[in-house]
């Protein structure tokens, strides 16, 4: 019997999914299972500095345009407008990047996708050296450099959330800090190597320098690799706790039977079988706690009782299957009918819950594996009455083309009207600080500053910045607030600083508002890549970021060239107000919403 009992049990029981350290989904890299716990430590922090010294490689080019190619644009006679177009094309052509972000992401690790950026931005940056037309720099310059900084950054920015979670916040202070050492000395290094070796020479130095990024990328080994042994047996062994606790105890007749039949079951109280006295049916006797009245004691089956009472002895009898094998051993031949006519009236108090006993009459064995695995096939097949819907939304081949886009670029996260909300306020809150870091050298130059006052004031708004986003993560670390709230105060605060700028021509109140920009600038960057992840899973993050780099790209793309209309029509003052009153309506629309959900929450409760 044993023998079969382990054919059975072998060749229909499968075996679970491991969904602990061993877990891996080889069609979707951002798969990393349902119990995955981030390392928040070890290698994480390499992964850490890696992403912080691998934006430091490749943003000089980008925040240093101004420095670098501001002469030379103006003596290829190129206007206000073009200069603009070239300056917002770059981020614009890496924000359109985030569409690709999902499926990116799924099929390819964040390690992968940060080499090749990384070697995109390299070769952008080697042809824009060598540019001299306006289609040039918008291929090599915008095209070429801006798409591998899209995909770059995005790995990096993946990298971190995937390693830390508890930690995500300090994790991204130090990256950033790291990220903003460049603007500190970049702008003395840039003048030293513009007077040494030239445009050219200035930007090919720069390009061997973006190639830190690819080392950097090596850093960003899987996180399977560096997951805690204690922690992934932990996941594993509580999702098989849960998952045995979910699942109801599989027992077969036999087991079932004896199940009622032990210490505390059902039918474990003793019969007292009185034959002494016709009279005086018996009584059971039922485990304390337990008040009960035996249906034998009752007038009218106790009458029936007396009937089949033939015997002079008093016995006590345990369960009912030890009366009933006594009685059938006592029986006469010639009472066999009339006593299976009877039988049913004989049983205790409780005989209407157990079945009839066919232990006695055919031999009855454990079964409980054949149960099981038969339990085990349904609960894998699909439940196909409740999920008809889901099967037919899900098969390809009935999907038509819109629903098949919707689902490979995860455009269904633009039905949440929060993470809508979110991206527009993050697109026009990042437009109008693109374009001020770009065109803060051109617009103290046309306030008539020379380069080493713009270099001290650029310098001391980037020493602010980084002292902030080493502080910020220490400082917030006790305090409850949003992600959100530590970022709008950032913004508004930046954006009243540039107000103050935009209104005045004295240095020294200049140097103080850039004082003061700085340090908002440092709790805007903190915060900024901790919006999205704040609200939207680890999984569909790739996503969700992906569209918001997405329409942020194409905001930018569609409306950078009326920053250059403005101010070819008007000045740099009137830009800084425009850039503010989009800053001041992105916060408006945030605190609205999270007044209207608040009202919203009271009155339900």
């Amino acid at each position: 019997m044993v023998p079969e009992e382990k054919k059975v049990y072998g060749d229909t029981t499968q075996p679970l999914p491991k969904r602990g350290q061993g877990y891996y989904n080889r069609k979707d890299k951002s798969d990393l299972g349902e119990h995955f716990v981030a390392p928040d430590g070890g290698w994480a922090w390499l992964v850490c500095v890696a992403a912080g010294l691998s934006n430091l490689s490749l943003y000089p080019c980008l925040q240093q345009f101004g420095f670098m190619f501001r002469e030379r644009l103006i003596d290829l006679g190129m206007s206000s407008s073009q200069v603009t177009a070239i300056i917002n094309t770059n981020p614009a052509v890496s924000a359109c990047t985030g569409l690709l972000n999902g499926p990116m992401f799924r099929r390819f690790t964040f390690r992968q996708v940060a080499m090749a950026g990384a070697l995109l931005c390299f070769s952008g940056i080697v042809l824009t050296a060598f540019c001299e037309t306006f289609a040039g720099y918008i291929f090599a310059y915008a095209l070429l450099y801006g798409f591998g900084m899209g995909i770059s950054v995005s790995a990096s920015s993946l990298a971190i959330n995937t390693y830390f979670q508890q930690k995500r916040r300090r994790a991204a202070g130090f990256s950033w800090t790291i990220t903003g050492l460049g603007p500190i000395f970049l702008p003395y290094l840039v003048t030293f190597l513009l007077g040494v070796y030239d445009v050219q020479g200035t930007v090919l130095l720069f390009a061997a320098i973006s190639l830190h990024a690819f080392v950097s990328a090596l850093i960003y080994q899987p996180v399977r690799y560096h997951l805690a042994p204690s922690t992934a047996a932990t996941a594993a062994a509580e999702a098989s706790l849960m998952q045995l606790e979910q699942q109801p105890e599989i027992l077969c007749a036999h087991c079932a039977l004896q199940r009622k039949r032990e210490p505390g079951g059902i039918f474990s109280s003793q019969y007292l079988y009185q034959d002494d006295d016709a009279q005086r049916p018996g009584y059971e006797i039922i485990e304390p706690g337990t008040p009960m009245l035996s249906r034998a004691n009752d007038g009218w089956y106790g009458s029936k009782l007396s009937l089949s009472s033939g015997r002079m002895r008093f016995r006590t009898v345990s369960s009912s299957k030890d009366l009933e094998h006594m009685q059938r051993l006592h029986r006469p031949i010639n009472e066999e009918h009339q006593q299976q006519q009877e039988e049913e009236f004989l049983r205790p108090n409780n005989f209407r819950r157990e079945r009839e006993e066919s232990i006695l009459e055919s031999k009855l064995c454990c079964s409980c594996a054949e149960q099981r695995a038969l339990y085990a096939s349904l609960q894998t097949e699909p439940p196909e009455h409740n999920n008809n819907n889901e099967a037919e939304s899900l098969n390809p081949d009935k999907m038509t083309f819109v629903q098949k886009l919707v689902t490979f670029f995860d455009l269904d996260l633009l039905r949440d009207i929060t993470f809508v909300n979110l991206v527009a306020g993050l697109t026009v809150i990042n437009f109008g600080e693109l374009n001020f870091s770009i065109l803060t050298p051109f617009i103290l130059t046309d306030f008539g500053f020379d380069t080493s006052q713009i270099t001290v004031a650029m310098s001391l708004m980037a020493g602010m910045d980084i002292t902030m986003r080493f502080l910020v993560p220490f400082i917030t670390e006790k305090m409850s607030w949003d992600n959100r709230v530590f970022f709008l105060i950032g913004v508004v605060g930046i954006a009243i600083g540039r107000s103050v700028v935009a209104c005045t021509r004295s240095y020294m109140v200049i140097l103080a508002c850039f004082v003061w920009i700085g340090l908002c600038k440092g709790v805007r960057t903190i915060f900024w890549p901790l919006i999205i992840p704040g609200y939207v899973p680890l999984n569909r993050l790739p996503g969700a970021s992906g569209l918001q780099l997405l329409i942020s790209g194409l905001f930018t793309l569609f409306c950078g060239p009326f920053v250059g209309l403005v101010r070819d029509r008007y000045n740099y003052s009137v830009t800084l107000h425009c850039l503010d009153a989009l800053s001041f309506a992105a916060a408006a629309a945030w605190a609205l919403e999270a007044l209207l959900r608040r009202h919203r929450r009271k009155t339900l409760s």
